[in-house]
């Protein structure tokens, strides 16, 4: 629990150090562990430098046929190259969970989670389960300590969402699909091929999945 004081100070002695590239000073909320915000923000590659949890959003897309729609990572973003939940992303400070998502997902995959938009089946986001705590360091890109606490959301294209798909930022560069089975065949047999972000999350969908 740092406060908005303890985080300039840190930021003042870190920042000459790391030199964060202008897309890294996107502020976050700090959030305690069940994502209540703490009141205070802090900049991304603080956040990420020292571990200090933030939120971030995790979408599972359905095709018109019920397939899982992954997206296959960019070489230049963290986890290149892997396979991942449909849309990822971290929650911008002062921006609510389906805010974010909606953010998200248009920037990634340019799809609009208004169903008045055509995109996706009525009646759009659903919200799976709680938001839960993940952490990890990733060797891939050192130091990165993470500490997030992730909403899980789903959502179904429709046939005209499917076909309007496009990878807007440049984040994604192909498409997965598969059934949850092969999903959960994938997270037990070839985990090198997935983001951190999917094995962690597709339980949680998968469970909330059985209950409806």
């Amino acid at each position: 629990m740092l406060s908005a004081a303890q985080i300039n100070t840190l930021t003042a002695r870190w920042r000459p150090v790391v030199q964060p590239r202008a897309k890294h000073e996107e502020p976050f909320d700090l959030v305690d562990r069940a994502g209540d915000s703490t009141g205070v923000a802090a900049p991304r590659w603080l956040c990420h430098l020292l571990g200090l949890c933030h939120r971030t959003v995790h979408l599972a897309l359905h095709s018109p046929q019920g397939w899982l729609v992954l997206q296959v990572r960019s070489p230049r973003v963290d986890w290149p190259g892997l396979i991942d939940l449909s849309v990822t992303g971290h929650v911008r400070a002062g921006l609510s969970w389906e805010q974010a998502m909606g953010c998200e997902a248009l920037e990634e995959l340019g799809v609009d989670l208004n169903p008045a938009a055509g995109m996706v089946e009525p009646p759009g986001l659903f919200t799976v389960g709680q938001p839960y705590h993940r952490s990890e360091a990733d060797s891939q890109n050192p130091p990165v300590h993470i500490c997030h606490v992730t909403q899980v959301f789903a959502a179904t294209l429709t046939a005209a969402g499917m076909a309007r798909m496009q990878f807007t930022d440049g984040e994604v560069v192909g498409l997965v699909l598969c059934s949850p089975a092969e999903t959960t065949r994938m997270i037990a047999e070839e985990p090198d091929r997935l983001a951190p972000g999917l094995v962690q999350s597709f339980p949680h969908y998968l469970a909330w999945r059985g209950e409806r």
